[in-house]
């Protein structure tokens, strides 16, 4: 593949475990609101059920029809930030694969990984921008490292310096492995070892190049 398609393939795997570690948080938020929710609500019924003085009262203390009451409460919880933002993000997927022409799926990260392939490599750069944008977002919000593993020892083609990061969060067949982002392809004459050189595209290797393939696999 172009080294556009490869940097929009490590792309689409990083936001994909971005956006994993994003629905967790946001499942934990709902949860948390919810609780809170339940306990502002209980403190409410269990205000309006005082005990009334007197063997006729109801709903007092040992009521148990009010302690059933309390006890499943589902009170109506709205979206927080985390929610709102995961949807918002989810949206701009949406507008992206829309504006691609791409075939509706229950999530548009996958058409738009799955797309790679048949796109060209000028589609591909300015994809790569949207994918990259929205995964530091979301690393940012939840204070999450960048996607990939440094190569200690390795040193790149290019420019001779220990910068390599490996890039597996995906299937082995879209592994890769890039340099820092500085450091730039000089076409037909560089000496990088991509199968495709394009000038002024950062490094990446794909999966059937050295670098890549002597990637240890994850037990």
């Amino acid at each position: 593949m172009h080294p556009h398609q490869l940097h929009a393939t490590r792309a689409a795997w990083s936001l994909t475990h971005a956006r994993r570690r994003l629905n967790d948080a946001v499942a934990q938020e709902a949860a948390e609101r919810r609780a809170e929710a339940r306990v502002v609500a209980a403190a409410s019924s269990l205000q309006a059920w005082r005990p009334i003085p007197g063997p006729s009262g109801r709903g007092g203390h040992g009521d148990p029809a009010g302690r059933a009451v309390v006890d499943t409460l589902e009170p109506d919880v709205r979206d927080g930030r985390l929610a709102r933002f995961a949807a918002t993000t989810t949206q701009t997927l949406a507008w992206l694969a829309d504006a691609l022409r791409l075939p509706a799926t229950s999530d548009p990260i996958h058409a738009l990984g799955d797309a790679v392939p048949a796109l060209r490599p000028t589609t591909c750069r300015e994809l790569t921008l949207w994918l990259d944008e929205a995964d530091t977002r979301i690393r940012d919000r939840l204070h999450l490292d960048p996607d990939g593993t440094d190569l200690p020892g390795r040193r790149c083609p290019r420019c001779a310096r220990r910068q390599l990061t490996a890039h597996t969060t995906g299937p082995r067949s879209t592994w890769t492995v890039t340099c820092a982002p500085t450091c730039l392809c000089i076409g037909d004459d560089c000496p990088c070892g991509m199968d495709i050189r394009a000038l002024d595209v950062p490094h990446v290797w794909g999966p059937d190049h050295q670098l890549t393939t002597t990637l240890p696999t994850a037990a």
